[in-house]
């Protein structure tokens, strides 16, 4: 499989990279004392308690409290991200340049800073155990309580702000393996860990499962990196519903980052297509502000020429999310292009307002119960064998066709008839699956239903039933959708004309319409009678279906539409794969694509290749098509999104007054008047000249792998002209119009459909949204048990051994100390961790054995040819006893003591008057490593 939205080239073997073997293990002493200040330092971050910052998992019984802050404004010039360029494999050369750029960053005023993605180490990807690339990324790997990285730590303390950075991550117990991991560390010098959940660099890089949330002056901070953020939207959507306004995003990604005019030279117009698509869809959708830093310039373990195998184009950026497009305050050029190909910090430019969305609150329809129960369904599959990757594979597809049309407001026959001559049209062109607009059957606007207060339409039938109702239009005209073919008792006269249409043509038809429920309107907590919102999908065979919309908009929610709970996915088996597998397509309605992505995912990973969308959004062609674009490119689905186009509401005249109306006897009369405009937003305005479109994968078209022309990796096939005057000129913008020009079609390209989303945990997902239904939905009964907090009441015992180990300098052999430094390293990263849970149990369980080993490992120095005495720790229970059962006593140490024995002597008594932890490990680290 290839490796989606990355840097997807293997790591080749080559030279020995440098930085690499003993000489690299030299370096690990670099944070030798300087200084006994340094020494409290790093002795009081060893030991103090969980930090301010706010940590939150999603099995964490912690949460935000009415304390937290979650929104806040950062100044101009306060928030930095970084085009970084590593020296591939030299953590000191670019520790050094890092901490270069936090002290230039914070003569400038900035409060947090953000690197890319494996900046310390530089960018690996590798499979192969045995190669230079993939045991530089594992020996490599840092610890929270490593010298590297309480350096940065003290650099972030210094200057008042926040670091955040990528690296490797050690595994306790795990030599073959590391976390591809984003540290972040508080201006107080705290460190934070985040582990990358969905790693696609190789086999090196062992998949997270802890999302964190930290808590600034700012608002929260979420932690994601690169494949998480483009690739993996469950982890922004639990970060949203957690009050997280800022995401930032550690990256490494130079997808189509490439030559495409033969110059010589990489051309970004690909790469900033993906870029801006999978950033600025999340910003607009979950209401984020986002901080990307990306790597700059050739990286790579180097070949025997010299050549490096990636070039990373920078790009880093910090954006805002809005309805219409996405504001940038770094990152772009004058012309409104990203800035590539450039080293170097970048800086918002204006003050910058962050505070949380409104997608991922419950009160909007935002369902985690829902969610939860659909990833634990997936994740059953999984866990079964299931790999849940798809690939279609085939050019054995459908012609589908969407109608720039809309509804004559509250005249079904008129909406039916013009539908019935859109169905005959698309026959007439070879259209298999036609897709109408969401509530074509009668129109979206609501309006008060009291008596005759919404009686405005032309038909007086209708006007007569809506006078003696005080139920909104959309209940009175609601129809039932389900049923067999030939069925015409249960549902509606108007759906059983289309599904005889579509039976005629052997055609998929879906429409929008207000569907009325089995047992009548379903009355809410505040008398209002209600009724779904759906699409109805008549069936060749002339049966029908429906999917009810979850998730509302505006007044339909509070006016006349009850939330469905129920995916609809079906196969068509007209189509097959490759294998021979039917097509499969799922449903959803407008804001539950636009805005709620995780029934599009469920559909993808299910199988889905198509999802079919009815809509009623003002949103303009950029919202369009991020939104729906991005289940093309993420997920492998292929759109088919139809929008109203026209007016809708019932007619007004210039001064904004209905032209029809009922007298007291409930007659319609007409005031003659010219329309001038409709109910929905009125006089004056075209809320609906946007845009349907129909989308598949570009596919090589044109011998290329995207669209040379725009960059884009989707093919739209010249459809959504409605959003351009010049391109909809020709197609008639009005209520219940018939024109062909209004229909646009094509065959499909479904090749490339299908999910393939690399290390898709969906039981870790399943988790985070059953977290968020425990916190935010009222007697909601959790599907997993209650994880408690990480115990780590094993690493008490031992670490307080191998600190007094540390602590006699100069007593135990150079090899046996460095395996106790290390051991104690991880270890004290455990202890001093706040985000992990008793999921990761096991991990302290090891780091305790290992750290015991290491204890009873260690070996006292020898001048002759004495016998290596091992030493003792709380878990082997080796010590010597006397007859008596008196312990019995060791013979002094009487050896002479070299120079470095010395200074190890004279750190040990520094760091036993200090009480120093990690600091020591440093300290004897450096002087048994320069003792060789």
């Amino acid at each position: 499989m290839t490796k989606p939205n990355h840097s997807d080239m293997e790591q080749p073997t080559g030279h020995s990279p440098s930085g690499t073997g003993a000489s690299m293990s030299g370096r690990r002493f670099t944070a030798a004392i300087a200084a006994v200040g340094a020494l409290s330092l790093c002795a009081t971050m060893a030991f103090a308690g969980a930090p301010d910052a706010y940590a939150d998992t999603y099995s964490s019984t912690v949460v935000a409290s009415a304390s937290t802050t979650t929104s806040g404004t950062i100044p101009a010039g306060q928030l930095s991200v970084v085009n970084f360029h590593p020296k591939w494999g030299d953590k000191q050369s670019n520790k050094t340049a890092m901490l270069k750029y936090i002290e230039e960053a914070h003569q400038e005023g900035v409060k947090m800073i953000v690197f890319p993605e494996m900046a310390l180490t530089g960018y690996v990807s590798s499979s192969d155990p045995e190669s230079d690339a993939y045991r530089m990324a594992v020996s490599q790997a840092e610890t929270t309580e490593s010298p590297v990285t309480r350096e940065l730590a003290e650099a972030a303390e210094r200057n008042g702000m926040w670091v955040i950075y990528g690296t490797p991550e050690k595994i306790p117990g795990d030599t073959g393996h590391a976390y591809n991991s984003a540290f972040a560390i508080s201006p107080d010098g705290k460190v934070s860990a985040y582990q990358k959940i969905a790693p696609v660099e190789g086999s090196w890089a062992t998949p997270g499962s802890t999302p964190v949330i930290l808590q600034t002056e700012w608002g929260m901070i979420g932690l994601s990196i690169c494949y998480d953020t483009y690739a993996q939207p469950e982890i922004e959507r639990y970060y949203a519903a957690q009050g997280v306004g800022l995401l930032i995003n550690p990256t490494a990604t130079s997808r189509s980052y490439t030559d495409i005019d033969g110059d010589g030279a990489k051309d970004a117009k690909g790469w900033e297509w993906y870029y801006r698509n999978r950033l600025e869809s999340i910003a607009s959708r979950d209401g984020l502000t986002i901080a990307s830093a990306d790597l700059v310039g050739n990286d790579g373990n180097a070949d025997a020429d010299g050549r490096q195998p990636y070039d990373f184009p920078g790009g880093s950026v910090i954006l805002q999310g809005g309805f219409s497009s996405c504001k940038y305050y770094a990152g772009l050029n004058s012309d409104g292009t990203i800035l590539t190909a450039k080293e170097g910090s970048l800086t918002n430019d204006a003050d910058l307002k962050v505070s949380v969305g409104s997608t991922t609150k419950v009160e909007n329809d935002f369902h985690p119960d829902y969610y939860a129960k659909w990833y634990a369904e997936l994740a059953d599959k999984q866990e079964s064998g299931q790999t849940l990757s798809y690939r279609y594979g085939s050019k054995d597809a459908p012609t589908t066709a969407v109608a720039n049309v809309s509804g004559v407001w509250g005249d079904k026959d008129a909406n039916t008839d013009m539908m019935l001559k859109y169905i005959d049209e698309a026959y007439s062109k070879g259209v298999d699956v036609i897709v109408f607009p969401e509530t074509i059957l009668t129109g979206y606007d609501s309006t008060e239903p009291k008596g005759k207060d919404d009686a405005h339409t032309s038909d007086p039938e209708v006007n007569k039933l809506l006078a003696a109702s005080d139920d909104y239009m959309q209940v009175v005209l609601a129809e039932k959708v389900r049923g067999a073919d030939g069925d015409t008792t249960t549902r509606g006269e108007h759906v059983q004309k289309i599904a005889a249409a579509a039976k005629k043509y052997g055609m998929y038809v879906v429409f929008g319409l207000p569907e009325m429920p089995d047992g009548g309107p379903v009355t809410d907590s505040d008398g209002v009678r209600k009724v779904y919102n759906s699409a109805a999908v008549a069936f060749p065979d002339g049966h029908t279906d429906s999917f009810q919309k979850m998730h509302r908009a505006g007044s339909e929610e509070t006016a006349w539409s009850t939330p469905g709970s129920k995916p609809l996915m079906f196969e068509m088996p007209e189509w097959k794969d490759a294998d021979g597998n039917p097509l499969k397509a799922g449903v959803d309605i407008c804001r539950d694509g636009h805005f709620y992505p995780e029934l599009a995912r469920y559909y993808a990973a299910s199988g889905a290749e198509l999802l079919l969308h009815p809509t009623a959004t003002t949103g303009n062609a950029w919202y369009r098509e991020s939104r729906m674009g991005s289940y093309t490119d993420r997920d492998g689905l292929a759109v088919v999104t139809d929008n109203v186009w026209g007016p809708d509401g019932y007619p007004l005249d210039a001064d904004g007054e209905p032209i029809y109306s009922v007298d007291d006897n409930g007659d319609t009369i007409s005031s003659g008047k010219d329309v001038a405009g409709y109910n929905y937003m009125g006089v004056g305005h075209d809320p609906f000249r946007t845009s349907s479109l129909i989308i598949d994968s570009w596919n090589d078209k044109n011998g290329t792998v995207f669209d040379y022309a725009t960059g884009s990796a989707i093919d739209t096939s010249g459809t959504g002209k409605g959003a351009s005057e010049t391109e909809s000129a020709d197609m008639t913008f009005a209520e219940g119009a018939y024109d062909p020009d209004n229909l646009e079609y094509r065959s499909m390209d479904l090749r490339s459909s299908g999910f393939r989303v690399e290390n898709f945990n969906a039981r870790l997902y399943s988790k985070m949204y059953d977290q968020l239904a425990k916190r935010f939905i009222s007697g909601y009964r959790s599907m997993y048990p209650e994880a408690s907090a990480l115990d780590k009441s094993m690493l008490a015992a031992p670490l307080s051994q191998a600190k007094a180990k540390l602590a006699e300098s100069g007593k135990y052999t150079d090899d046996t100390t460095m395996t106790l430094t290390e051991a104690y390293e991880e270890a004290l990263s455990l202890q001093n961790n706040t985000t992990f849970s008793s999921e990761q149990n096991s991990l302290v369980t090891t780091a305790a054995e290992q750290l015991g080993t290491a204890i009873d490992g260690l070996k006292v120095k020898a001048t002759d040819k004495a016998a290596d005495t091992p030493s003792t720790s709380v878990t082997a229970k080796k010590q010597s006893v006397s007859p008596d059962g008196e312990k019995a006593a060791t013979a002094p140490d009487t050896t002479a003591r070299t120079g470095s024995d010395v200074m190890a002597l004279a750190v040990a008594l520094t760091l036993l008057a200090g009480a120093g932890t990690a600091a020591g490990a440093y300290a004897r680290r450096k002087t048994a490593r320069s003792a060789r």
